[in-house]
């Protein structure tokens, strides 16, 4: 019984020290990992600016999420706004931006065998990646837009074939039906 008292008590000691102990680190790994995220969001943000002003950009609507939609052709305004659930087909071209590899294309609708060289996916099923969803809910029927993606909102810190981790991509998007 003295046995097990000792030892519950170096135990309770133990963990009463360990704030103390990592004290000196006031960040959490959580609060670093938010910190990291932030300057990625920002340099993500510089990417996509430096691309616009490369091209002689200037006309584009950044979102909240930090995406970027640059209109090309607008469809009729009669047409509604994309929602979550509908089943949305597109034509696409996805390049990279970077300056070393400004304009490489990594996917394309026409290369995935369809008789329509086109994509169909229903929006915000977490078929794509993220930013898909949220660009598209700012679409319509008949719009094609470049749409600049931040890398969170695409495959983060992972990769993907020739994307690199923590890349930002732009699609060259024409929403050719919703249902």
């Amino acid at each position: 019984m003295k046995k097990t008292s000792l030892i519950l008590s170096m135990l309770a000691l133990a963990l009463a020290g360990t704030p103390a102990l990592t004290g000196c680190n006031s960040d959490t790994i959580y609060e670093q990992q938010a910190k990291l995220v932030e300057e990625q969001k920002k340099t993500d943000d510089s990417a996509i600016q430096a691309y616009l002003k490369r091209h002689g950009i200037t006309t584009y609507n950044r979102l909240e999420s930090g995406i970027y939609l640059v209109p090309i052709a607008d469809g009729p305004t009669t047409n509604p706004l994309i929602k979550a659930g509908q089943k949305v087909t597109t034509n696409y071209v996805g390049k990279l931006i970077s300056e070393a590899n400004d304009g490489v294309v990594f996917d394309a609708s026409s290369n995935n065998r369809t008789a329509c060289g086109c994509l169909s996916f229903y929006n915000g099923t977490n078929e794509l990646i993220s930013g898909w969803s949220v660009a598209t809910q700012q679409m319509r029927k008949g719009d094609r837009k470049l749409v600049l993606i931040p890398s969170y909102l695409a495959y983060g810190g992972g990769s993907k074939g020739s994307i690199g981790p923590n890349t930002p991509l732009l699609f060259d998007m024409e929403i050719l039906n919703v249902e």
